[in-house]
């Protein structure tokens, strides 16, 4: 009775619909040319999306907030909402924290893959290639406080499994002078994953990099160095027979567009351009909303 009472609060205090002051719209396209092993040239689509992100201020110092992402495939121009629909989640914070329910990055993402995946390019492959972790979590819970210098957070995911909870985790981020660290670690009921990732800048060098381990499944690892608007990234997996990424080097252009070029061992190249915009509508475009909509 009292786990039932304590979900229907939570569900009752993220169901209020509120009325959005701010709307943003924003997304990338990344379209590329890549040079494949049977010898020809394709222009192919990476992973664009779409993303609708909302915020209202409810008073004493709390806001709600949602966000809706779902891909689009740039280079035949087809939208997919369906199973390659990417976050979709709603939440509240305040001075106390954030608490947000849906199909959402997870715990490992924000702690330790970003730190590996500086380029928001694959989803890292020293992170989810040895076959543990995940970047977006559905039917999850997730919450986080600060506590003095340190970040908390952690997520469970409950999908109606035997045994209600499918997995947890639990993390942590801090800065240390000029370096900042994160750690996490989730138990998903036949193995456990361990990530550790860090970052540091030296006379205009920014350092990164992160390994992960998963029980029973292999290790990864990821490094990147970025100078003058330039990253170099170098990934590798246990997963894989031979390690996908010789280099992927990705190159600010100004307003939000960077053109990528990537090798790999497997004799597939490929170079590409990507945007990012965002745009802001306020009281012109006014909406509700609820978490069950």
């Amino acid at each position: 009775m009292q786990k039932k009472l304590i979900a229907a609060a939570v569900a009752g205090a993220l169901a209020t619909p509120v009325a959005i002051a701010d709307v943003a719209v924003s997304g990338s396209i990344r379209t590329g040319v890549e040079y494949n092993t049977s010898g020809s040239w394709v222009v192919s689509d990476n992973y664009s999306r779409l993303r609708f992100k909302a915020n209202s201020d409810l008073g004493n110092g709390q806001s709600a907030f949602m966000n809706y992402e779902f891909r689009v495939v740039s280079d035949t121009a087809q939208v997919n909402t369906g199973a390659t629909q990417r976050l979709s989640y709603v939440g509240i914070k305040g001075d106390w924290g954030t608490l947000s329910m849906g199909a959402q990055w997870s715990t490992l993402f924000n702690v330790v893959g970003t730190f590996i995946d500086k380029s928001n390019r694959y989803g890292g492959l020293g992170y989810w290639g040895n076959g543990g972790g995940q970047y977006r979590m559905s039917d999850s819970v997730y919450l986080s406080t600060t506590l003095g210098g340190l970040s908390v957070s952690g997520d469970l995911q409950m999908n109606g499994g035997a045994d209600d909870l499918d997995q947890a985790t639990i993390g942590g981020n801090m800065s240390l002078g000029g370096v900042s660290l994160g750690a996490a670690w989730q138990d998903n009921g036949n193995s456990d994953f361990t990530g550790v990732g860090a970052s540091i800048s030296l006379a205009g060098v920014g350092l990164s990099g992160g390994y992960t381990d998963v029980a029973n499944a292999g290790s990864g690892y990821g490094v990147n160095a970025s100078i003058a608007g330039i990253l170099v990234a170098y990934e590798s997996s246990d997963a894989y027979a031979d390690p996908n990424i010789w280099g992927h080097y990705a190159i600010g252009l100004g307003g939000g567009a960077k053109a990528i070029i990537e090798l790999f061992n497997d004799g597939t190249n490929t170079a590409g351009m990507g945007r990012s915009e965002e745009r802001r509508v306020g009281k012109e475009c006014r909406s509700r909303w609820s978490p069950y909509h």
